[in-house]
């Protein structure tokens, strides 16, 4: 038995080493170039080509570390094209007067009540003056106090307008700067106006059949500038996303293959596993139109094969005035270190494959950086688990619309040994050697025990 145990141990010692062993630490890294800042800031580190040819697939081994080498909790994204989407909040003007103006205007003032000032809606930034009228034109300034006595002007003077006799053409609302004044003074001009009729009277006196005097009345009309009431509104912006944004990565090398049997020209593409999402073929030929196919390398045991992500047409017609071309075929975000474009050929001349265009996802890393803080970016590691941080504080403050600034990447740098790994008990126990090991040293054991028992057995005098 005591050879049996001196087995075990030199079994568990051999089968755990590669356990511990295999757990290897991050290969590279790169300094962080931030800008100065003279407090704390949210930066923003895009990824590039070297982080994405040494990754794996879902970026799980991405580190980000401080100058004492402690790690750096961070928010992996990836980058949305944006555009502003403006929110309007409206609600009725109580408080308000009005009266005539020397000059044929009118003055309106406005007081805002407790009511007009909640959290949705602390401050207003336009107005909007509701008529029933059609056909209109008016000029409109708008002054705001804080006690009602001393006013200034807000923004610039606006023309509200209806043109319906021309389009379906209105706009009565009036913007000015976010102001925190309650008190409102709205001056309109000329809110009696004269409008030529549409109807014209036309008198003709005749002697005999000539017409000795034609007379025409044009009608007008003094029409007031009605308003039926006035509404504040405030217009807050929000930014929607609306799609990935995309970025040219570089193509490592591509070369082109014949088919004759076929009759399929194809594209090898060498690319760094970057997160691609379409190709695009450059070629200067024209008035062509042919079908093509985006493969990837799908290798099972010792077998490979190509497996389709992505087809379409690439065509480019040129004749006189008409010019109109696709030359790109989308995918799927694919990170593969080869591609295939396959174009069908049939049997018109292979075209001529000047070179290829990659397009594909941006991501970047988000972090809280101190006013004096430098940091490193670590990558590389086959085995490392995805890391798990807080990342609330983040995502609020980029909820809030702040703007991270940029940082950059420096220069690839080769870690020599690679970062101190941390022993994991579930390689060890899930490692297939130590537990074939285990359950041959078991058989072994049973055995020597079974052995042993039927020689005491044996041994064991008669009935």
């Amino acid at each position: 038995m005591k050879k049996s145990a001196l087995w075990f141990v030199f079994i568990f010692w051999a089968t755990s080493w590669p356990a511990w062993a295999d757990e290897p630490g991050f290969q590279f890294s790169k300094e962080v170039k931030a800008p100065p800042r003279k407090q704390e800031e949210l930066l923003a580190i895009r990824l590039d080509s070297e982080v994405f040819a040494s990754t794996q697939d879902g970026l799980a081994d991405v580190r980000l570390l401080d100058g004492d080498g402690k790690a750096v909790p961070y928010l992996l994204r990836k980058l949305q094209t944006t555009r502003a989407r403006a929110t309007r909040t409206t609600w009725p003007a109580r408080q308000l007067t009005a009266r005539p103006l020397e000059d044929g205007g009118l003055e309106i003032t406005v007081r805002l009540d407790e009511g007009d000032e909640d959290d949705q809606r602390p401050h207003p930034n336009g107005l909007r003056l509701v008529s029933p009228l059609r056909n209109f034109e008016q000029r409109v300034r708008v002054y705001t106090s804080t006690d009602g006595q001393e006013w200034e002007r807000a923004g610039e003077e606006a023309v509200i307008f209806d043109y319906s006799r021309y389009m379906d053409v209105r706009s009565d609302s009036v913007s000015f700067p976010e102001t925190t004044a309650r008190h409102f003074r709205i001056v309109i001009d000329d809110v009696t106006l004269e409008q030529q009729s549409e109807l014209l009277a036309l008198t003709r006196r005749l002697r005999g059949t000539e017409e000795t005097e034609r007379t025409e009345q044009v009608m007008i009309d003094r029409r007031p500038f009605r308003i039926d009431r006035i509404e504040f509104w405030r217009e807050v912006e929000h930014d929607r996303a609306t799609g990935d944004e995309k970025t040219i990565y570089p193509v490592s090398g591509h070369r082109v293959e014949k088919d004759s049997k076929k009759h399929q020209s194809i594209v090898v593409v060498d690319m760094g596993r970057q997160p691609l999402t379409s190709f695009e073929l450059q070629t200067p030929d024209r008035n062509f139109s042919r079908h093509a196919t985006v493969e990837v390398e799908n290798v099972k045991g010792v077998k490979s094969t190509w497996e389709k992500i992505g087809e379409g047409d690439l065509s480019r017609i040129d004749f006189k005035n008409l010019k109109r071309e696709k030359l790109s075929i989308s995918f799927p975000q694919s990170r593969n270190a080869q591609y295939r474009l396959v174009i069908d050929d049939r049997d018109s001349p292979a075209l001529e494959v000047a070179g290829i265009k990659a397009e594909g996802n941006v991501y970047e890393v988000i972090f809280m950086a101190a006013p004096d803080g430098r940091y490193r970016l670590l990558y590389g590691s086959a085995d490392a688990d995805p890391a798990t941080y807080d990342t609330a504080a983040i995502q609020e403050l980029l909820g809030e619309r702040f703007r991270p600034a940029q940082a950059e990447l420096g220069t690839q740098t080769a870690r020599k040994g690679g970062a101190s790994p941390a022993f994991k008990w579930s390689k060890l126990v899930n490692n297939p050697l130590l537990l074939g090991a285990v359950i041959a040293l078991l058989v072994v054991v049973l055995g020597w025990g079974l052995y042993r028992a039927v020689k005491r057995m044996d041994n064991l005098p008669g009935e």
